[in-house]
Parts: structure tokens; sequence; C-alpha cells
């Protein structure tokens, strides 16, 4: 008996990958993330509970994806030379892949809209772009070292610690704001330009 081939194969994966996430998303926006378990999404999905750890370890990776946040390599070197927003900047490095799902914007929303309506999966998320700290702390203390020659090592390290702090809670800001547009029926978008200029208006007023 022939099996497919590689490519077929790859295809296939991802189809039920997808359709698992799908069927994930959808009985938590039906029945709440605490009452949704690992047989209702294979039931939903039309897979195996075995396929499904094949794709997902448990029920929360269904739900936030396989793909961690990570840091836009190509975009770091950028951020380090660049005399831009720093805060903002720095945001705009992490990146979180929608997997499939990114192919259809308003099933993405409903994603969001899911993973908003429980602070476990927020928390878990977070924890996630979280795990992006030290390495997203290095790149800024470069770009604080390239542009501050003279001032204290030390003092710039204490500054690049404060700012990756506030930069995760920007990041969980536009979490908020997407799971609220998606709850509202909208389909959750990010303007890097609009939340730039809001940062810098909040800021100013902090002096």
């Amino acid at each position: 008996m022939s099996t497919p081939p590689p490519a077929r194969r790859r295809k296939d994966a991802r189809e039920k990958a997808a359709a698992i996430e799908r069927a994930a998303t959808d009985l938590v926006l039906e029945h709440g993330y605490d009452a949704v378990k690992v047989d209702m999404i294979c039931e939903r999905a039309g897979v195996s509970q075995r396929t499904f750890f094949n794709h997902f370890g448990t029920k929360d990776a269904a739900l936030l994806g396989r793909e961690y946040p990570h840091l836009d390599e190509d975009l770091a070197e950028q951020f380090v030379a660049s005399r831009g927003p720093l805060m903002a900047g720095a945001a705009r490095l992490i990146r979180v892949d929608p997997g499939d799902l990114g192919s259809d914007p308003a099933y993405l929303a409903r994603r969001i809209r899911a993973i908003g309506s429980s602070p476990t999966l927020m928390a878990l998320q977070m924890d996630r772009i979280e795990s992006l700290d030290a390495a997203l702390r290095h790149l800024i203390l470069r770009r604080l070292t390239a542009q501050y020659p003279g001032e204290d090592a030390a003092e710039l390290h204490a500054q690049a610690g404060l700012i990756t702090q506030l930069v995760a809670g920007l990041m969980r800001y536009v979490g908020m704001s997407w799971a609220e547009e998606a709850a509202a029926g909208a389909i959750p978008t990010i303007d890097p330009e609009s939340i730039s200029a809001l940062l810098s208006r909040a800021l100013a007023k902090l002096d």
C-alpha cells in the first residue's frame, strides 16, 4: 500500500491542526473555557484523541496556537540602530503567529474573543510573551548603550529592565484591546502608528 507524498501529509496535518483550533475556539465561545474538554474538541473536529495530542499537548495549546510569541530577528538590528520611539519600537519586535487561522481574519477575531473570555488563557498568553523578557531586555540595553554611550552602565541596565516591563504592560493593553474589539463583533486590528501616538500622549502626562 502506497503512502501519501510528504507534501500531502504536511497539508493534511495542517488541516487537522486548523480543524482542532477552530473546534476549540467554537466550543469555548459556546460553553465557556472551563466546560470544554479535549474529548469535546476531538468530537467537534472529527479527529481521535491520539491525533489531537500529536498536534497539541493541552487544550490551552489548541486555543493559543502551537507557535509561541517570538522576536522579529529582521527588525532587531534596525531597532538597536533606530532613534525613534523606544517603547513602541520594542513592542513591534514581538510577533504572535496566528498560524493557519491568520488567513481568515473573521475567525482569528473569534479566537481572540475566546482567549479574551478566559482569565486563564489571557494569563497564559501573557506568560508566553513574558518568556521573551530576557532577549528583549538585551536588545533594549544594546539600544540604550549605543544611544547614550557616556551614561553609567549599571544605570542603563536598570533602565533596560524597567522599559522591558513597561513594554510587557503595553502588550497586555494591546491584547485586552483586541479582545474587546472581538467581543464587540469587530475584526481586531493593530495600527502601530496609532499605538505609538497614544503611548506618547500618555507618557507626556507622567512628567
